[in-house]
């Protein structure tokens, strides 16, 4: 393998291993997704008081000190000690910079772990567990001394009981999971699904069944490590029967999981397949009202598309392309990214996954993301052009360039963006290459002329990035260096095309 193929293929997962060698994963996007999930999907969540900004009930409210919260969690009278745990809820629980260094500093950690046991006191169990819900939602370190205080057994055994006490001890769970994978596989080491299952049914009141899917979700979150499978698969059937009902919350936070499951190796993405009803019914959320249910849902799907050739066959035959089509039109950028990224893959596959994604009229709408003002969008689609480029059929490429791809994706040579401008000389490379193979390289070098690109390709021989730098040399040097015989054309030999006489199938430049 030529040092630049070699070097094209390094960018993607799994390079030099058949046809999924073109399915990117997650890594390019993951540091932007990483940061966009704190705001499409909380990490953590804060409990706040019902009664906050209600003036009247403040007034009514005695104003505890921290001394006298701590004093008071240390009483040995039970309604002392409710009073003061509802004291530190309500104070943990203010909507603007809650005071939880100072208390956790104070002492208030141990006394509310240990309230968690006093089962003869359900009150003072359930204020005590919604104060270290709001404790670990704060920093790691405030997390962390929730758990280095012992609470994680005392929470999972309070989620078995159900209820309001239950459910406040998911929703801490839930924090604890959410900082990490550290925290999160320790909660799962404590037995936290199994008890948590029986809340993930669709006769679990709202409330409880919205805390116990999204706990979940942060069951599954967190990579460097991956969760375990195991820990965590044996939700998938709850999974797939709740994505039928019509609860915004619970459909978004059970996408968001799936995303997480799906995003790593492809026998993971097996096992979510396989699950009976689950597919089709992640694929029906795509059309969802809601972009806080349709962004977690393409996530899922753009995922399993980076699979093997069977799990992008699954995918497409259960419709996806007609939802994914929409979504490269639904003007909401971050949606369309993820529609292209998905797109790109599935033109990274087999020559009848490509034939499959032109018949539905894929190509026209990727051309219409090249042209909006989003250069994340327009680098997507780019991928998904490039690589058609790659692994299409003369008959497949003749449509791309039916389409009048060429001057948008051409355009991208001038994008600020590196990897853009890099992607779209990996596509012309391709597509010079197909040109020699079916004897129209003479038609393709004159329309890249005419139309402005040769000036662009030679305006980036003085850019500064020395990869995008030799691939131009390559291009220029390969296909418009002028020979001694005009009549001459390149033919291939096995790494590049030298010139000699060729002929083929014609593509219609």
């Amino acid at each position: 393998m030529s040092e630049r193929n070699s070097s094209r293929l390094s960018a993607y997962k799994n390079a030099g291993q058949g046809t999924t060698d073109l399915r990117r994963k997650r890594a390019e996007l993951s540091v932007a997704l990483r940061k966009q999930a704190r705001d499409e999907q909380l990490l953590k969540r804060r409990a706040l008081s019902p009664e906050a900004g209600d003036e009247v009930q403040e007034e009514e409210v005695k104003v505890y000190t921290t001394s006298e919260i701590v004093q008071g969690l240390r009483s040995n009278d039970l309604p002392t000690m409710t009073a003061a745990a509802r004291a530190a809820r309500r104070t943990l629980s203010k909507e603007q910079n809650p005071p939880i260094s100072t208390m956790v500093a104070a002492g208030v950690i141990g006394p509310l772990i240990q309230a968690l046991e006093r089962d003869d006191c359900s009150d003072l169990q359930f204020e005590a567990a919604w104060a270290l819900t709001n404790i670990a939602s704060g920093t790691h370190e405030h997390t962390m001394a929730v758990v280095d205080g012992g609470a994680i057994p005392k929470l999972v055994a309070l989620l078995a009981r159900g209820g309001s006490v239950g459910e406040q001890s998911a929703w801490a769970l839930g924090n604890i999971a959410g900082d990490g994978p550290q925290t999160r596989d320790s909660v799962l080491a404590h037995g936290a699904l199994a008890v948590l299952l029986p809340l993930m049914t669709c006769t679990t009141p709202a409330s409880q069944l919205r805390t116990a899917v999204w706990t979940y979700s942060n069951f599954c979150r967190n990579k460097n490590p991956l969760v375990k499978f195991e820990y965590v698969s044996p939700a998938l059937p709850y999974i797939a029967d709740l994505l039928e009902i019509p609860d915004q919350d619970v459909l978004a936070d059970a996408c968001w999981a799936l995303s997480y499951l799906t995003d790593g190796p492809n026998e993971r993405i097996e096992s979510v397949q396989v699950t009976p009803n689950l597919l089709p019914r992640v694929i029906s959320l795509l059309n969802h009202n809601s972009a806080a249910v349709r962004t977690p849902a393409l996530r899922a799907i753009g995922n399993m598309l980076t699979g093997s050739d069977e799990q992008t066959d699954r995918c497409l035959d259960a419709g996806c392309l007609t939802h994914i089509i929409t979504l490269l039109r639904c003007n909401k950028p971050s949606l369309m990214k993820e529609a292209a990224w998905a797109v790109s893959n599935i033109l990274a596959g087999t020559q009848a996954q490509i034939q499959r994604a032109i018949q539905a009229g894929v190509l026209e709408h990727l051309l219409y993301v090249l042209t909006i003002d989003d250069i994340k969008c327009r680098k997507e689609a780019a991928w998904a052009i490039t690589n058609l480029c790659l692994g299409g059929t003369p008959e497949q490429l003749d449509a791309l360039l039916s389409v009048g791809f060429l001057e948008p994706y051409c355009a991208l040579l001038n994008a600020p963006d590196h990897r853009a401008i890099s992607v779209v000389l990996d596509g012309l490379t391709n597509l010079l290459q197909a040109a020699v193979k079916y004897g129209q390289i003479e038609a393709l070098c004159l329309k890249l002329e005419e139309n402005g690109t040769l000036d662009q390709i030679e305006n980036l021989q003085q850019h500064e990035n020395e990869q995008i730098y030799k691939k131009v040399l390559h291009i220029l040097d390969t296909y418009f260096a002028e020979q001694d015989d005009p009549n001459a054309q390149p033919t291939q030999t096995e790494e590049e095309y030298q010139f000699g006489t060729a002929g083929g199938q014609n593509i219609n430049f």
